[in-house]
């Protein structure tokens, strides 16, 4: 890149003039984010944000409050004598450097706040996010590779439709961007396209009829706004004005209205686009126009509505004191059967030590017989909210006494009843604003719940419980009635009405936070669950596969409208992916093994004695911990890599133990390796290592073998490592690469090696190349040489788990990331399988004796060593006699009754097993191959009997 580029770019990036302190804000914000654990990092940290505070944040807020003032000062002089174009112009500018001037003025009267906490101060000069792609949650989602697309007509979106669909790229629409989880997120590995409908924000009132035509990208505010000038309202919007049309739609959201139940019970028709491009219009007479809401946009695209509004009637705010026992039936005999409540909702205590545990009923009554009007003084709040609001919010995230004290100031307001009467338009457009921030460090989130009514009493004493003993930073919570609604596959009012119970809470976005989070949302959605009830699916995806099925039992119906109307899977987000989309039926190996203690327990046998890398227990605990929040294989692994930290050792403790973890294992391959090959093999003409850099040479050394002839290390790539796993130098002669992909040894002779070794195991070979691996194999050994194998011995679903655990865990241990550990072959077998495919291949089994397995103490992935030798010079059957022994009963070995098999267990020591076992003889009667290639026609070499594993071991 050019330096006149990058220097461009930089500059790019500062901020203007006025917000340079903006950078301090940043870097304290980030602090804050990376909070440790430990009290020596937390005082480092407290010092480091206090030192970037006084130092830099403070300095550059003067900096930023003289400049902002002298432009101000220019501004303002300057509108005075200048034309009417260039003056609106400059106020408007004078106007910015004005708040901004006030704003750094107020942070350095403040300054002493900001030495005890501050966040206080700098979280007003938060920076705004630049992320690429798009986001949600505050940051705790985040796809950069999504490519964003923001049509301005109807026509673009059907163009973008189509060029996805022949290119199969995923697409997802997005409204205005405040679901908190990955609905609108595209699952694509091209990174997917997400169209921004934001343009689409049309209005059009016909004040006659009463309704209303709008984009899908227009924002509940715009629709006020254009209503209000013809003294209409909407009927069902949520709480905040804020969201977009097509989003609501799309998740069928409900309001205050009691009487109206969920918003698509006010749509009149609609326009969508379906994946192949096509606009069609909806009413509710066709059956597709019930289950576009509520479709999380799986289906089609809303781009333009026609809703029914209401009038904008002058509204009094009435609050009663209710318990929450009576509270059911007080809103069945008063509020449902009085006319004139328009609107209700409960509000419930923020008391930090009384969570939930009271509320008033807010109603919203008309009285008398005043005609609907116009707002005078209607306008949308800006898009921070007021200073003041900014002030109170930032306080309440802080402390809990300002919470409480805010609580009680409130419900004396409402209980006082003496609020002047205000429009359906402007009770419906609450301030909210304030709320947002750009902060990376904490965010403010959501949560719903749906309970019938006979359980809500429990359920929100309950809930309120969990979120005192998590000490949620609760801001806002009220319950809200919904009507039931069953034609929607994913409605959370299917069975039944419901009342809603509605969180709004401050939450760090800290590792250890979003952890803890995460658990007590699952615990609180579970509780919802088992109350009868459900949660609300724009929120973030935490539950578990179980809960969503129960919680939306007729979500199958929406996969086959999906098979319908969307049959190329266009439509495909982060949601779908985790809770709708096919899963394979593969074991979840994780979960296996975490099932009881006695798995734990045997896997902690692997861990101990042959990983030797991590505390058993510490790990045991944390995965133990993670499987409370995360589900999935991928989804625990990831998280297992990015705690691991917490159990791992120090770097001198983890180096030792690897080096222990090398020298048991190479002592107990050495001595397994010693009782498997003949005992007149005492030199041993020619080695063949593969998987390895030579790390097994010393041990036949050290067992009094002689090697000559060549030694050969066919493994992926020479490394520095190398010489930890052998010494210097490296006891090798020769390096051959080993692609895993296709295996081969073409670069070595025909019978150059007595020994080839495998200890990295068969199974991550693919299986339409072992065949000719295998033969290769047996063209390098010498007659009567050996081939020793390691692999896992898998005879049953537990040993099969415990085989998938062990790869895991050392992946995630040696830093493999998880689209290598997903695509990591491991074709996992009993040794019966081993045995009869490499007799296939002219490698027959070259032990007689007990069939007792030769596994490392400990090791619950039978991970167990064998040794075949050259049956025959060429893989080519003479006659059937193959088929026939395949065909025949196999006859097992029964051990020798002298032989001590560890008091039943199926683990033995390599001495052991030698004392009563020996390498095999050439037997008669089994199958003949021909040499046709290096032999004569007629020579002849019989392979050995092909011995099975007894389960009994």
């Amino acid at each position: 890149m050019p330096l006149s580029l990058s220097i461009k770019n930089f500059l790019e990036k500062l901020p203007g003039v006025g917000r340079f302190s903006s950078v301090a804000a940043g870097m304290i914000d980030r602090a804050y984010l990376n909070w440790p654990k430990s009290y020596l990092g937390q005082l480092i940290s407290y010092l480091k944000t206090r030192t970037i505070y006084v130092g830099l944040f403070l300095p550059l807020a003067l900096l930023d409050m003289v400049a902002s003032g002298a432009l101000g000062i220019r501004y303002a002089l300057g509108s005075f004598f200048t034309s009417d174009e260039r003056q609106e112009r400059r106020l408007t500018e004078q106007q910015k450097y004005s708040t901004l001037f006030s704003r750094n003025l107020y942070a350095l009267l403040a300054s002493v706040v900001g030495l005890f906490s501050p966040k206080l101060v700098i979280f007003y000069f938060t920076p705004d996010r630049k992320d690429k792609g798009i986001i949600s949650g505050g940051g705790l989602h985040h796809s950069p590779n999504v490519q964003i697309r923001q049509p301005e007509t109807i026509e673009e979106v059907q163009e973008i439709f189509i060029q996805a669909r022949h290119s199969a790229t995923k697409i997802m629409p997005v409204g205005a961007g405040r679901s908190q989880g990955k609905q609108y997120f595209p699952e694509d590995v091209k990174g997917g396209i997400a169209v921004d409908l934001s343009k689409l924000n049309e209005v059009e009132i016909n004040s006659k009829e009463k309704t209303a035509i709008v984009g899908a990208g227009a924002t509940w505010a715009d629709i006020q706004l254009e209503a209000n000038k013809h003294r209409l309202a909407l009927q069902v919007m949520q709480a905040s004005n804020v969201f977009s049309v097509g989003g609501s739609i799309g998740t069928n959201i409900h309001g205050w209205d009691h009487t109206k139940g969920v918003v698509s019970n006010t749509i009149l028709s609609m326009d969508i686009v379906n994946g192949k491009g096509e606009r069609i219009t909806l009413t509710p007479e066709d059956p597709l126009f019930h289950k576009i809401p509520g479709s999380l946009g799986l289906l089609a695209t809303v781009v333009s509505v026609k809703i029914q509004l209401t009038d904008n009637d002058l509204l009094h705010e009435r609050g009663v004191e209710i318990s929450l026992a009576d509270y059911v039936s007080y809103f069945r005999e008063t509020v449902q059967k009085d006319p004139n409540i328009k609107m209700h909702l409960f509000r419930l205590s923020l008391d930090p030590n009384n969570l939930l545990g009271s509320g008033v009923a807010v109603n919203y009554v008309k009285e008398g017989t005043a005609k609907p009007i116009s707002a005078p003084h209607l306008r949308m709040e800006s898009a921070r909210g007021t200073r003041f609001n900014q002030i109170m919010v930032n306080l309440a995230r802080r402390f809990g006494f300002i919470r409480k004290t805010y609580w009680e100031w409130e419900k004396t307001r409402l209980l006082a009843n003496n609020s002047a009467p205000m429009t359906r338009n402007e009770i419906m457009q609450p301030p909210i604003n304030a709320m947002f921030n750009p902060a990376v460090s904490e965010s403010e989130w959501l949560q719903e719940f749906f309970v019938p009514e006979e359980n809500l009493e429990d359920f929100t004493l309950a809930l309120g419980q969990l979120l005192m003993d998590n000490e949620v930073i609760l801001l806002n919570a009220s319950i809200r009635f919904v009507l039931k609604h069953d034609a929607a596959p994913l409605s959370y009012a299917h069975d039944g009405d419901r009342f809603a119970l509605v969180l709004c809470f401050n939450q760090s976005l800290s590792d250890e936070e979003k952890i803890s989070v995460q658990k007590w949302l699952r615990e609180a959605q579970a509780l919802a669950v088992n109350h009868g009830g459900s949660y609300y699916l724009p929120y973030q995806h935490v539950s578990s596969p179980e809960d969503f099925e129960k919680s939306y039992p007729y979500a199958s119906e929406l996969i086959e409208l999906k098979k319908e109307y969307d049959p190329d899977n266009l439509f495909v987000s982060g949601f779908f992916q985790k809770y709708l989309a096919t899963k394979s039926p593969e074991v979840n190996h994780f979960k296996a093994v975490m099932a009881n203690k006695e798995t734990q327990k045997r896997f902690s046998g692997f861990l101990n004695n042959i990983l030797q890398r991590i505390d058993s227990d510490k790990l045991i605990a944390l995965m133990d911990d993670i499987l409370k929040y995360k589900d999935s294989h991928e989804e625990i692994y990831e998280e297992l890599c990015r705690r691991l930290p917490e159990v791992r050792p120090g770097t001198l403790t983890d180096f030792r133990r690897t080096l222990n973890s090398l020298s048991s294992i190479k002592t107990d391959l050495g001595a397994q390796a010693q009782s498997l090959l003949p005992e007149d093999m005492t030199t041993i003409d020619g080695l063949v290592e593969i998987g390895y850099p030579g790390r097994f040479v010393s041990g036949f050394k050290q067992n009094n073998r002689t090697i000559k002839g060549q030694i050969v290390a066919v493994y992926k790539n020479p490394s520095i490592t190398d010489y930890v796993q052998t010494g210097f130098p490296r006891p090798y002669h020769r390096f051959e690469k080993l692609h895993y992909k296709h295996p081969g040894l073409a670069n070595l002779k025909d019978n150059s090696a007595d020994v080839i070794t495998c200890y990295v195991g068969l199974h991550h070979f693919p299986e339409e190349e072992l065949d000719k691996f295998l033969l290769e194999i047996r063209r390098v050994l010498r007659k009567d040489g050996r081939f020793l194998l390691v692999d896992h011995d898998v005879i049953d679903d537990e040993s099969m788990s415990m085989a998938h655990m062990a790869h895991t865990i050392f992946n995630a241990v040696t830093g493999v990331p998880l689209n290598k550990e997903i695509k990591e072959i491991r074709n996992f077998q009993p040794m019966t399988y081993w045995k009869e495919r490499l007799a296939k291949c002219g490698l027959g089994y070259a032990v007689e004796g007990p069939e007792v397995p030769l596994i490392r103490k400990g090791d619950p992935s039978r991970n167990r060593m064998v040794s075949f030798n050259k049956a025959a010079p060429k893989l080519e059957l003479v006659n059937s006699a193959t088929q026939e022994m395949a065909e025949e009963p196999t006859e097992t070995i029964t051990p020798k009754p002298s032989v001590e098999l560890n008091n039943g267990n199926s683990e033995i020591t390599a001495g052991q097993w030698r004392a009563n076992t020996r390498p095999s003889s050439l037997n008669s009667g089994l199958p003949l191959f021909a040499d046709t290639r290096n032999g004569l026609p007629g020579e002849q070499e019989q392979a050995p009997q092909n011995v099975p594993v007894s389960n009994s071991f």
